[in-house]
Formats: structure tokens, C-alpha cells, sequence
């Protein structure tokens, strides 16, 4: 889970992420998600000889920026509020909130965030300063949940500030200047990024009851049936390329 804060002292935590999103193990899915994001947005955008560099708002513990590193001719790039860098990238501290992205304009190919934008009030200032590091023709990818098939456990992580619409966050990017901007309800099960047909089987499992979403009820985020869970909780993919 990428986290971004509210300001630098709130989220001085160290626990935070242990609490709200304990880690498992035996979850593939960061690495097919970065597979599947580099396939539809970075491999036909990469010139070869070329080095394509890539800034993770929100790098957290920089798990996003490890399964890209898996692929060749990448220079990888790191931001969070507080340092958690590891090797591998370049790490930067910054609160967008308040800062300015510690970059220079026209920096990056391409910026991606996930699960970011709702802890931070301050989206102009996000939007705003993505658009400026990336280069002319640079692609930004932001993943954040979708308030109306996840309004019930909103609230759940109490460092949720803002919750977002597809046509908001779609127009948000349109406002601040980003070309071929959209916005598209996004499942996290991955057969259905291969078989996008088969997308009546999520909005069939997500007629059953919220309760058979839990294990337990009392460990939501870690006893979870991922399947059910999934087809009824959406996520908001977000995209745009700065103009030319």
C-alpha cells in the first residue's frame, strides 16, 4: 500500500502501515499490477537506447518501484513524506500538501500513484505539480478508490481526507492542462485485465452481501475473500499525457 499524508507530523507513525494494510506474504498482485500498467502505459512508449524514467508519488517502502525495476532501461524515482528509501531508486522527501515536487520541469516519462489521492487535501497542488515535472508527451497513471462502491468501508482508515467520483477525478486532469485525460472503474482481479469479457462475473459476485466480503469481521484487512471483496470494491484509474 502507497501512502501519502496529510501533512509530515501526522504521519510520523512508523506502525501505520503494519496497522491499517498488514503485509502478506503470498499476495502476487503488486507484481502483476506493475506488469500490466507497464504493458498498457510504458512499453510502447519507451525509445530504445534511452534510459525512461519513472516517479512514484507515494513510494512508501518503494514496493511499486521494485516491481518495475524487474524490466530493463528504467531509472526509478521515489517520493513520500517521510524516508523510507531503500536501494534501487532515488528517494525525495516531500509533502504535497504544502511542497513543490523536488524535481525539475520536464523531468519525468512517467508518474503513477496508488492509493494517494485520497489522503491528500490538497489535490490542485498534486495535479498542479505532477503535470509540471513531467516531460512534454509524459504519461501520469493515479489509482485511488472509488467512493461509490467503497462509501460503506471508507472510513475504515481514518487517514482517508477526500473521496473521489470518476467524472471528478476525469475533469480534474482535463482542468489542469492533462491531454487524452480519463478516468475508468478499475477491478483489482487481474484475470480480468486479460479477459476484460468476463467483467459480468465481478458485477454478478458483487450482488452478494457485504458480510461475505469478511473472514472475520473484526481483521477486515487481512482475513479478506478477494474475490468477492474485489468484484464489489472498485478502484479509479486515472490517466493523462502532458501536451506536446
Amino acid at each position: 500500500m502507497l501512502t501519502m499524508a496529510v501533512s509530515q507530523k501526522d504521519y510520523e507513525m512508523s506502525n501505520y502501515r503494519e496497522i491499517t494494510y498488514p503485509p502478506d506474504e503470498k499476495n502476487e498482485y503488486p507484481q502483476k499490477l506493475a506488469d500490466h500498467l507497464y504493458e498498457r502505459f510504458i512499453e510502447g512508449e519507451i525509445v530504445k537506447g534511452n534510459k525512461f524514467k519513472i516517479l512514484d508519488i507515494g513510494c512508501c517502502t518503494g514496493k511499486a518501484l521494485k516491481m518495475f525495476n524487474r524490466r530493463n532501461n528504467l531509472e526509478l524515482y521515489g517520493i513520500d513524506v517521510r524516508d523510507e528509501s531503500q536501494e534501487g531508486y532515488v528517494f525525495k522527501e516531500c509533502d504535497l500538501e504544502t511542497e513543490s515536487i523536488p524535481f525539475e520541469d520536464n523531468t519525468f516519462d512517467f508518474i503513477y500513484s496508488k492509493s494517494v489521492l485520497e489522503h491528500v487535501r490538497n489535490t490542485d497542488n498534486f495535479i498542479s505539480e505532477t503535470l509540471r515535472v513531467l516531460k512534454p508527451g509524459g504519461i501520469f497513471v493515479g489509482m485511488c478508490p472509488d467512493w461509490r462502491s467503497q462509501y460503506k468501508n471508507y472510513w475504515d482508515d481514518y487517514t482517508h481526507v477526500k473521496p473521489f467520483a470518476r467524472k471528478g477525478l476525469r475533469d480534474c486532469l482535463k482542468i489542469h492542462g492533462f491531454e487524452d485525460a480519463d478516468c475508468e472503474y478499475f477491478y483489482q482481479l487481474p484475470f480480468l485485465w486479460k479477459y476484460p469479457y468476463l467483467e459480468f462475473v465481478a458485477k454478478t459476485i458483487a450482488i452478494l452481501p457485504d458480510s461475505l466480503k469478511w473472514k472475520d469481521k473484526d481483521e477486515q484487512n487481512t482475513k479478506d475473500r478477494k474475490l468477492i471483496r474485489f468484484s464489489k470494491e472498485k478502484m479509479l484509474l486515472s490517466y493523462g499525457r502532458k501536451p506536446q
